[in-house]
């Protein structure tokens, strides 16, 4: 106690006596004034055994000021993280700023390569270069401009994105063991066009668990490589809706000729292949032969069986009438009744309204009602010929028949 007594008394005297503003001395007086009377209520705690006592003297001097010293705390660091979150965010536009005024000088000021691996070494001397968050910085900037802005040169940003020594950055994301790495990589070498690596990418087409990196990779070498259509035909896996029109909007944009074995395509025992290949026809107005119609028809997809039969309506294939008129005795499955019916309002005549008629009784409402707008279509005045005796079968016609009349009809 005494040892105590003497340390507080020499603070009490530090306090006091040294050169310390007035307003400062009063703080630090009540700081060893709330300790002491801390240390007080401990003394009493020890010293006495009435629970009532002991409870309030814990709640004042432990709890309450450990609670009140978390709150503090905990201001002081959201305060802290607060001023840290602007200082980063002016830094970062100050950043943005200087690198867009940096890239677009590159961009438009027409400097020889030279000039630009001279500006390019000096600016990679800055001190954030090191960084890698900054180095993504940069190149994601490049890969913006690639994407959004016309008129420049792909050579150019090309150029700048190797001389900056990118390209060795997405090779090792490209050979990394992580497959969201991989994608990274392949983007970049893909918006960017860097055609003579793609001997990094080719692995990834068929021979990856990875049915993302697959995909991926099958559309950046489509874009990047002169032998798109071979890697398509020997695609092993299936094909997205999504990856399939982004491979037709890549070859309408490159406006490519129709590869000379598409015929080989619709006989591949990969769906996703025969239905690109459907498409490819129908957009190029290639025509098919009873014998291919024939054949797709009866694939075992019925996804493929739907698209030949919209392609037979969008080539508009009347000599496919007779056989359709075979087929549709023998289809089981509903939609492609539906479908087969609408084929037939397209290319039908006036044998296909005399098959279709047998099938009036039909029980399905949704082919009842696609049947009697097929009917209508290939002839509007053979409901009217049809006798009018009021049953219960000629009043569904009749209802259908205001509904295929009157489209805006609820």
């Amino acid at each position: 106690m005494q040892i105590e007594n003497s340390l507080l008394s020499s603070f009490k005297s530090l306090i006091t006596n040294t050169l310390i503003p007035k307003r400062i001395k009063i703080s630090l007086t009540n700081f060893n004034d709330f300790f002491q009377e801390i240390k007080n209520g401990l003394l009493t705690i020890y010293n006495t055994n009435d629970i009532t006592t002991i409870s309030y003297e814990l709640l004042k001097y432990i709890i309450i000021p450990i609670f009140l010293l978390i709150v503090i705390l905990t201001i002081l660091s959201l305060i802290t993280y607060r001023y840290r979150y602007e200082k980063r965010t002016i830094l970062l536009q100050e950043l943005n700023t200087k690198l867009d005024d940096f890239l677009t000088e590159l961009v438009f000021s027409n400097y020889s390569k030279k000039e630009l691996e001279t500006k390019i070494t000096n600016y990679k001397k800055h001190p954030l270069f090191k960084k890698n968050w900054y180095k993504e910085l940069i190149l994601n900037k490049i890969i913006a401009i690639k994407q959004n802005v016309n008129g420049i040169d792909p050579n150019l940003l090309l150029k700048i994105y190797k001389i900056f020594g990118f390209h060795r950055y997405s090779k090792k994301l490209i050979l990394s063991r992580k497959w969201k790495d991989k994608l990274l990589g392949i983007y970049h070498y893909q918006i960017l066009e860097y055609k003579i690596k793609t001997g990094y990418i080719r692995p990834y087409v068929n021979n990856h668990s990875n049915k993302y990196l697959n995909s991926n990779a099958l559309i950046a070498m489509i874009i990047l490589s002169n032998e798109k259509f071979e890697l398509i035909a020997n695609y092993k896996r299936k094909i997205s809706k999504t990856d399939e029109l982004k491979i037709l909007d890549i070859i309408a944009k490159k406006k490519t000729h129709l590869p000379t074995n598409i015929i080989d395509w619709l006989y591949s025992d990969n769906s996703s292949i025969v239905i690109l290949a459907i498409k490819l026809m129908v957009r190029y107005r290639k025509d098919f032969t009873i014998e291919q119609i024939r054949f797709l028809l009866n694939y075992n997809s019925i996804k493929v069986r739907k698209e030949t039969l919209l392609a037979i309506s969008l080539l508009y294939l009347i000599d496919a009438n007779d056989y359709l008129i075979e087929y549709y005795k023998n289809i089981t499955n509903k939609e492609n009744k539906i479908f087969c019916l609408k084929t037939f309002a397209v290319i039908g005549n006036d044998v296909t309204t005399k098959f279709l008629c047998n099938f009036l009784e039909e029980n399905d409402l949704d082919i009842k009602f696609q049947l009697v707008k097929t009917i209508y279509k290939l002839d509007p005045n053979y409901f009217n010929q049809e006798n009018k005796q009021e049953s219960k079968e000629q009043n569904i016609l009749n209802k259908i028949l205001l509904h295929v009349k009157n489209p805006y009809l609820n």
